[in-house]
């Protein structure tokens, strides 16, 4: 028997391998999946160069916007500064034009005063044509007047005539003199005033011309920039629309590619429930050919315990087990449709069905080997009778025994319970040979 178990544990190991097939991730379906999902990628990337470029893009054309703007500032900066000019140049041309008034009336006046010298020199000029008629008539009618005749009276009358007529002229000359230089002073001046404010208005005029040659430039520079500006704005503003209809894309594709990914995960999980599946079903036949070869087995090992013949089984005779409780058995051993999964399970022992706290008694003298809850069985007692031979007391209430106490015939270990696995209260019994469960009522 020990050589059947092995036969059987090396068959449970070496069929799962023999079962299994290439990795899914291999299949052509995989592959196309995951050329998709490349070729997704590149787009991204490819669509994340175009952005980058549009981004470069923007930034230029900010830059140039920036770069026209500093000229303008430049020319904003001139425009002031001849503004400036213009307005010194202004205050100045106003005291010249002061100082014109001032000199025009000079030259109004000394014209005015020349006109007077004109009439005074004109009058002076008569009296000294008199006077030399006079003198002239005298000399005509006196003979020898201007002669040295020893006449003192005609002497002193000569020499008082011609004294006065000297004197008389010479006032009259350095009046007319005085009155003329009088006279070109003053329209030098006012000549001189009148070209300080020609060259001032001159000045102001080139200035202005300037100022207005400027502000043409500044226009035209301000038109310039506002038309560059509206076309950079707009060039922008189409980038960017571009740029978002980019990062649309790109989303659009990353949800491209989780879909594939979602895709590729779903086909994978149902290949691996087909796959657990198939395995599944491979092992409910493998085990199901395992349980009828160690049917076949127990069977002829139950027809020689029958008979008695345990040395040509190779397994000592068990001890007289005695039913744990009153009763009769509710579910037998060997395969059966499970009470809670609805499957098709091989049921290892024989249930009892019994009342909550019942007594369950030792099937045979032995020690307690195992006290404690386990997964289905729920709380379980397990006793050592010697020889390889061992029963098995599950979903109980209670423990009465600990690990290591020896119990005789009968005795109570504990109680009738409903955990574990359980759809009612009842003593689920097992009977074991080296951990193998044999049938109970072979034994009872």
């Amino acid at each position: 028997m020990y050589k059947l178990l092995r036969i059987v544990c090396l068959i449970a190991v070496l069929l799962p391998l023999a079962l299994s097939t290439p990795s899914a991730a291999q299949d052509s379906f995989f592959e196309e999946r995951e050329r998709q999902i490349e070729e997704k990628k590149r787009e991204i990337e490819e669509r994340q160069r175009e952005q980058d470029a549009l981004k470069r893009q923007s930034l230029f054309a900010i830059e140039e916007l920036n770069v026209t703007q500093a000229q303008i500032e430049e020319v904003d900066a001139a425009l002031a500064e001849v503004n400036n000019w213009i307005a010194a140049a202004v205050t100045r041309l106003q005291a010249l034009e002061l100082s014109q008034t001032a000199a025009q009336e000079r030259v109004n006046a000394a014209r005015e005063r020349d006109s007077e010298l004109d009439d005074e020199i004109a009058a002076i000029q008569e009296r000294l044509r008199d006077q030399v008629v006079d003198i002239y008539l005298d000399l005509v009618y006196e003979q020898n007047f201007l002669l040295q005749d020893g006449d003192p009276n005609r002497n002193a009358r000569r020499k008082f005539y011609i004294e006065e007529l000297g004197a008389d002229a010479q006032v009259l000359i350095d009046r007319l003199r005085q009155a003329k230089d009088d006279q070109q002073i003053a329209i030098e001046q006012a000549v001189q005033a009148q070209a300080e404010i020609e060259q001032a208005q001159a000045e102001i005029e080139a200035a202005l011309a300037d100022l207005a040659e400027l502000r043409t430039a500044q226009k035209k520079l301000q038109d310039e920039w506002n038309r560059k500006k509206q076309e950079l704005e707009e060039r922008i503003a189409a980038e960017a629309q571009v740029s978002l209809e980019i990062e649309n894309e790109i989303a659009g594709l990353d949800q491209d590619i989780e879909s594939i990914e979602d895709e590729i995960e779903r086909e994978r999980e149902r290949r691996h429930q087909v796959e657990l599946e198939r395995q599944r079903q491979a092992e409910l036949a493998r085990l199901a050919e395992l349980e009828r070869k160690r049917q076949a087995e127990l069977d002829a090992l139950t027809a020689l315990e029958r008979l008695g013949q345990y040395d040509e089984i190779g397994i000592p005779p068990p001890p007289e087990f005695i039913q744990p409780v009153p009763g009769t058995i509710g579910s037998g051993y060997g395969n059966r449709i499970h009470p809670i999964f609805g499957t098709l399970r091989f049921h290892a022992g024989v249930d009892y069905a019994g009342n909550t706290g019942d007594p369950i008694q030792a099937s045979a003298p032995g020690v307690v080997i195992q006290v404690q809850s386990r997964t289905g069985y729920g709380n379980t007692v397990i006793i050592d009778h010697g020889g390889g031979w061992s029963t098995l007391y599950a979903h109980l209430s209670r423990f009465d025994v600990s690990v290591n106490d020896r119990v005789a015939y009968g005795e109570t270990i504990g109680g009738v319970g409903n955990t574990g696995w359980s759809t009612g209260p009842h003593l689920h019994f097992e009977i074991r040979y080296k951990g193998s469960p044999l049938n109970p009522e072979n034994y009872l």
